[in-house]
């Protein structure tokens, strides 16, 4: 089983109209080339001009959601996409949605950790997700998924690996700046040198603010192809069937002590 997956690298506008409008043109792309996942930015229903605010947020039975499903209806693949989640309290949830060929959302994940630094803190518009992403088995292999500062936290990725995750899909808004490029790409690869997995990430680009870089990694940390900071789409094959060959040249994930380590929640 080998699956394809589409990453589509772009600079989400302050609409969402717009925004669905862009990914339609992905989708259109990846359904021709067959793809079995077409996997979309964290923000992919929009993200403000310098100083502007977010979008409204909008739940998930709205119609930014609604696109999105049709969208994967009509093109028989699924669909990873970031959108601002309304609830109806004075915050959103930053919430991926994971969305299967018939469009229906399988999945609707909060992010969990929110990143806050000296010149952004997402915490002034979203509030924290407090449940951890749990896989998906699809007809191409089982999917667990990071949102972009999840990435820096090695439990998140490992918890969906024991639980039988097979490739990580990573939806991303990762800032430029000073060895940010060096920091994407070795927790990416980490991540998936570590826990023997395929690791798949999808950011955008928008000058001066996001890294772009849209890349994907096998089991064993080779490269499997990289966007540079331009909009476009990059296709990826995952031979997740050869996992346990992947893991016979890198066997430390099953080579755990985990009587050694065992996590505060139980699990090890």
């Amino acid at each position: 089983m080998c699956a394809t997956i589409a990453l589509a690298q772009f600079s989400a506008a302050g609409d969402p109209a717009v925004n669905l409008e862009t990914i339609a043109s992905y989708a259109g792309q990846a359904g021709f080339a067959r793809a079995d996942l077409l996997v979309l930015p964290e923000y992919g229903m929009g993200y403000p001009k310098k100083g502007g605010d977010f979008p409204a947020g909008q739940t998930l039975d709205g119609p930014f959601a609604a696109g999105l499903c049709a969208l994967a209806r009509q093109h028989g693949l699924y669909i990873a996409c970031g959108l601002l989640e309304r609830t109806g309290g004075d915050k959103l949830y930053n919430t991926t949605v994971l969305i299967d060929r018939d469009g229906h959302i399988v999945r609707a994940h909060r992010k969990t950790h929110l990143f806050c630094s000296p010149s952004f803190q997402e915490s002034d518009h979203f509030l924290p997700g407090d449940r951890l992403f749990q896989p998906v088995d699809t007809d191409f292999g089982r999917l667990g998924l990071l949102v972009c500062y999840e990435i820096r936290f090695p439990e998140l990725a490992r918890l969906q690996v024991l639980d039988g995750a097979q490739l990580l899909v990573v939806c991303s808004a990762f800032v430029a700046g000073p060895g940010k490029n060096a920091q994407w790409h070795t927790l990416l690869n980490a991540r998936a040198i570590e826990n023997g997995v395929f690791v798949c990430a999808a950011d955008h680009t928008k000058p001066h603010v996001f890294l772009g870089e849209s890349c994907a990694y096998d089991p064993v940390g080779t490269p499997l192809g990289s966007l540079g900071a331009a909009e476009g789409m990059l296709m990826v094959r995952c031979d997740v069937e050869n996992l346990d060959a992947y893991r016979t040249q890198n066997p430390a994930i099953l080579q755990r002590r985990a009587s050694l380590y065992q996590m505060k929640d139980g699990r090890s």
